[in-house]
């Protein structure tokens, strides 16, 4: 499997276009990067802290504590305040990134003066923004992944299934991506096409929920035509490729039967030929139902499933993926921001009804949200007046939040606390609840238990 390995020329490539002071540690606390006014704070030139150790630093009393320990015990963002030699306060905060074993590779850290702080609080978010862009132009340089849709992974579910498609992606077995419309598993169907042997060769997709019934055999094995020449279907055309059947639980039941005989028996036959062809394809599934619950009502073959049903995958709808409900808001802000030629930003209020809605419609539903308030919005500032109507709430139904000294993780937290604890006075039981909120019920005892420690009848 093809991968890029980060290197500390690909990190300088990033920070040459930041003016702030950020500083990138490896795991080990050596400084490996620095911005051209890193270590004024310090008084030390930014050339000479390259190659030192954080850990002799700290012990030369150059500054007190060293971020990059703290954010390697953690595993996590860390916010302290450092005290230089000379007795001046700085602000730093440090961020990991991680390798694909969840490991903490680098350490990237940024640091203001205190006796700034008046104005940081003007420009803070613009300063996040901007590391959070450093963050993803460095996770581009390392895996040059999802360069097209640049699928965004920030909660731990969604990295999960990526993982899995990602560790899966050289054997050559079926997968059966289990999502919500919306979810994102053709951009994850054409990452394993993209990271297998067969990555060379053609990706065809066949939406089996558009195809006609009457149409669809044909569509996949082609045909003998009246003058004798071959129409190829799609086996053919995806032939040393990968074939994604979007919505394998819409095809017909006598369909299922003689795909499962083709997957079997590796060979199919153009119809009206008397030849049949080999088989060779990867075959990668996706469905926004429950496959098992369809074998045992008989609505799915059974033998089709055990055969496609290798590996799978499950996606969960962006309701419960409050982390990527949010790095996406940003992600489309500056995505529109860009094609209509705009400089757009988010009240905190606006940006707190975001984090609450449902987003049925998952991913391609905020992204037109989004657009829409880009386009429409007539300031610099948008508003939750700007927000569609039909996904406007009562305002007493959002909480405030205190964005002062909050980070994201606490406000998303903050959000998800509150929702549960609504749902957990108006419902009985934590299937209610589950039905309700949209999210599993076995997520609903968990969360539950992070933020009540209460017990439901199930």
């Amino acid at each position: 499997m093809a991968q890029f390995h980060l290197t500390p020329d690909s990190v300088q490539e990033v920070l040459e276009t930041h003016d702030e002071d950020v500083i990138v540690t490896n795991h080990q606390g050596i400084i490996v990067k620095a911005t051209r006014i890193s270590g004024q704070s310090y008084g030390i030139r930014a050339e000479e802290l390259i190659g030192k150790s954080v850990y002799d630093l700290e012990k030369e009393g150059i500054f007190s504590p060293a971020i990059t320990p703290l954010v390697l015990k953690e595993k996590k963002k860390v916010v302290r305040i450092q005290e230089t030699k000379s007795g001046s306060k700085i602000l730093i905060t440090g961020m990991p990134f991680f390798n694909y074993k969840g490991d903490v590779d680098y350490v990237i850290s940024y640091s203001y003066d205190v006796s700034e702080l008046l104005v940081i609080q003007d420009y803070m978010k613009e300063i996040e923004y901007e590391m959070s862009k450093v963050r993803e132009e460095v996770q581009y340089l390392r895996n040059q992944m999802f360069a097209e849709n640049d699928f965004i992974m920030r909660s731990k579910s969604t990295q999960e299934a990526f993982m899995r498609a990602h560790r899966i992606a050289t054997l050559d077995v079926s997968v059966i991506l289990y999502g919500e419309a919306g979810t994102g598993k053709s951009t994850i169907a054409k990452e394993i096409h993209k990271e297998s042997t067969r990555g060379n060769g053609p990706f065809i997709e066949l939406d089996c929920a558009t195809i006609p019934e009457s149409l669809l055999l044909k569509e996949l094995v082609g045909e003998r035509a009246d003058n004798g020449s071959p129409v190829p279907g799609l086996l053919g055309i995806a032939e040393g490729g990968t074939l994604f059947l979007k919505n394998i639980d819409r095809m017909a039941l006598h369909l299922q039967t003689k795909l499962a005989k083709i997957v079997k028996e590796e060979r199919f036959y153009p119809i009206g030929s008397v030849s049949s062809r080999t088989l060779n394809v990867r075959f990668v599934s996706s469905t926004d139902m429950d496959l098992k619950e369809a074998v045992i009502h008989k609505t799915f073959l059974s033998e089709l499933y055990y055969l496609l049903n290798i590996v799978p995958i499950h996606i969960d709808p962006l309701r419960e993926r409050i982390e990527d409900v949010s790095a996406l808001i940003s992600h489309f802000l500056k995505m529109f921001s860009l094609k209509y030629k705009s400089d757009k930003m988010v009240t905190e209020q606006l940006f707190a009804q975001l984090l609450q809605l449902e987003w049925r419609g998952n991913i391609q539903e905020l992204r037109h949200v989004i657009e829409r308030m880009v386009v429409q919005s007539e300031g610099k500032v948008i508003d939750v007046k700007d927000l569609p109507f039909e996904y406007r709430k009562p305002e007493d139904e959002f909480p405030e939040f205190d964005f002062e000294g909050e980070t994201l993780p606490d406000i998303l937290e903050q959000v998800e606390m509150q929702v549960i604890n609504r749902a957990k006075k108006r419902y009985r039981t934590t299937t209610e609840m589950a039905k309700i909120l949209g999210i599993s019920q076995p997520s609903v005892v968990r969360k539950l238990k992070k933020y009540t420690q209460a017990e439901f009848d199930s």
